[in-house]
């Protein structure tokens, strides 16, 4: 059965005795909490990169799960969750998946696991600093970024092999600039999963096309997107 939310907005200047308040009802719908600089975008544009996770729909499979490796906020998890049996995802800042989990409730999206990790290869296991470029939680890295670092945060990160995953029919993989690493770190739910589909991000990152290919996977470009490529399986 679903909840019916609701969200009481009150000024954090008044006390809290003020009754002074806005309220917005929230019942069957998808709620995205996304970053407020990008408001006006989103409501011009709709989400990021929609046109991408309406054709993700038709590369989905109900009996299958699906993994979200880099969710920032959810707006994959939440808008796919009809489509596959269980989703998982990580995202590893703090305020960021707050507002992952906060969407995913607000959803009701009862298949969605939120997971506070980051994922990333055998040798960066452990506890990392993610450095953080920007206040929306965009371009946070868990390498050294190519520009100034506002803040830095320290993740828990762990492979995804470590988390022995199997069924897994898609995978949406956006850790800004530490793919390679994770599949470094993924052979094996891979394998386990019949090489499935990894929708993934990349600025012409040669070496990770490569550990693609030697891993049974051929490159395809998405018209309209010059970063965003899918990597299927060329063994199917």
């Amino acid at each position: 059965m679903d909840s019916l939310y609701f969200i009481l907005s009150k000024d954090k200047n008044k006390e809290i005795t003020n009754n002074d308040a806005s309220y917005i009802v929230v019942n069957n719908k998808y709620n995205y909490i996304l970053p407020y600089n990008n408001i006006y975008s989103h409501l011009d544009k709709g989400i990021f990169k929609n046109s991408i996770i309406e054709w993700c729909q038709e590369l989905s499979n109900k009996e299958k799960i699906m993994l979200d490796i880099g969710s920032h906020t959810g707006t994959f998890s939440i808008s796919l969750s009809n489509f596959y049996k269980k989703i998982y995802a990580f995202e590893p800042q703090k305020m960021t998946y707050y507002a992952l989990c906060g969407g995913v409730a607000l959803s009701n999206c009862h298949n969605v696991e939120c997971i506070n990790y980051a994922i990333g290869s055998p040798d960066q296991v452990g506890n990392c600093n993610l450095n953080i470029i920007r206040e929306d939680g965009f371009g946070s890295t868990l390498l050294d970024p190519k520009t100034p670092i506002i803040s830095q945060e320290v993740v828990r990160v762990r492979t995804l092999d470590s988390f022995n995953f199997t069924n897994v029919g898609f995978i949406k993989l956006n850790t800004e600039g530490n793919e390679l690493n994770v599949l470094k770190g993924s052979l094996n739910t891979l394998k386990e999963s019949n090489n499935p589909s990894i929708l993934f991000k990349s600025n012409n990152n040669y070496e990770l096309y490569n550990f693609f290919h030697d891993i049974g996977y051929t490159i395809i470009n998405i018209l309209g997107y010059s970063d965003t490529f899918l990597a299927a399986s060329i063994k199917k």
